[in-house]
């Protein structure tokens, strides 16, 4: 009985064993075919890395602003009389723009000159009377103190009158009028504005880190959304010698001369000034590079060996820099003429195989303009 069970238990270790051993086999079998086969080409773009001279540039946004630019006020209150201007007209300094009514400022001073004339007959009088001693010297001084404050007086009057007078303080162009004919008007109102619009200036701000590389006279261009195919020139006229404490950075000024009056005050601008140091750079499209815990690196296309052997790829760590639209200057680990992969990288690996499709290529521009523009 025994021995018929122990037979029993090794016939069925040797049945299990061997389909056990049949399977195993079956499943190395597998894994040879499967390592046999090569997985498909993986579809990429490329791009040839390509050496290229970059001038360096500091970028900033800045705000355009007049050479001169105020809101025309009275000094003096008083009643509208006159508007010698229309809103938008170019005027040149001195233009009459508003007139008060001096009615009573007139009349006191036709009362002055009035006083002065008396004054004067007075003294030519003490004068002669000096002269044949009938009377003393400090009576004609007194007559001619009086004339001489009669003088200050009208000159006086004359000023107020003049004030009352609101004359353009430059050359320019006029806003929109804020005030009306019969209307009375306090000192410190806003009657209109008046802008000088050539030259112009761009107010930016930039990091002290660049304070040592920026001077007067180097070149800005600007931009702005208004005229996106246009670039402005101009030049650094002015910098601020004392850096923020609150945010680290410098004002600069630039100007521009504005000749066609394109740009106007209150206008925001991209503005890049031009450092004189040019340098070489290796640029690729910035979708080329690809950024893990490890660093940036980029895939390099190893040609094929042979004719029906597919390229593959080898991952190499690089060293970025100046990014510009949709470039990135390579600093180190890509030689000029090398073939970089610029997308499809997500599928990618160490010695995989790939396909090159170039029909549709990443962007590539340094200076890239909206498609809406």
């Amino acid at each position: 009985m025994i021995k018929r069970m122990i037979l029993m238990v090794l016939a069925l270790a040797v049945v299990f064993g061997g389909i056990f051993g049949w399977k195993f086999y079956q499943g190395m079998l597998m894994q040879e075919y499967m390592a046999s086969q090569k997985p498909p080409p993986v579809t990429v773009t490329t791009e040839e890395a390509k050496a290229e001279t970059w001038q360096p540039e500091l970028k900033a946004v800045a705000s355009l602003r007049a050479d001169n630019g105020v809101a025309v006020s009275p000094e003096l209150d008083g009643r509208v009389a006159e508007i010698a201007f229309d809103s938008g007209q170019e005027v040149d300094e001195g233009d009459l723009l508003v007139a008060q009514s001096t009615a009573t400022e007139e009349a006191e001073l036709e009362r002055l000159r009035a006083r002065r004339d008396l004054a004067e007959a007075r003294l030519r009088r003490q004068r002669k009377l000096v002269q044949q001693n009938q009377t003393s010297q400090e009576a004609v001084d007194e007559a001619a103190a009086e004339l001489q404050s009669l003088e200050a007086q009208i000159e006086g009057q004359r000023a107020l009158i003049a004030k009352k007078h609101i004359r353009a303080p430059f050359a320019g162009v006029l806003g929109i009028r804020h005030v009306d004919r019969g209307q009375f008007v306090s000192p410190g109102q806003d009657l209109v504005t008046i802008q000088a619009l050539e030259p112009l200036h761009a107010d930016f701000d930039l990091p002290q880190q660049s304070l040592g590389r920026v001077r007067v006279g180097m070149p800005v261009r600007l931009t702005v959304d208004t005229f996106p195919d246009r670039t402005f020139e101009g030049e650094v006229t002015a910098i601020e010698p004392e850096v923020a404490q609150e945010t680290r950075n410098f004002p600069v000024r630039a100007t521009l001369p504005n000749e066609d009056r394109a740009l106007r005050p209150g206008m925001f601008a991209q503005a890049a000034v031009q450092l004189p140091e040019q340098r070489d750079v290796i640029t690729l499209p910035q979708t080329a590079v690809s950024t893990d815990p490890y660093g940036e690196s980029v895939f390099i296309v190893e040609e094929a060996e042979g004719e029906e052997d597919a390229p593959t790829v080898t991952k190499r760590f690089v060293r970025t820099g100046e990014r510009r639209g949709d470039q990135v200057a390579i600093e180190d680990g890509v030689e000029p003429g090398e073939t970089v992969v610029t997308s499809g990288q997500l599928k990618l690996e160490e010695g995989a195989r790939i396909r090159v499709d170039n029909s549709v290529q990443p962007a590539n521009d340094p200076d890239p303009q909206p498609a809406n523009k």
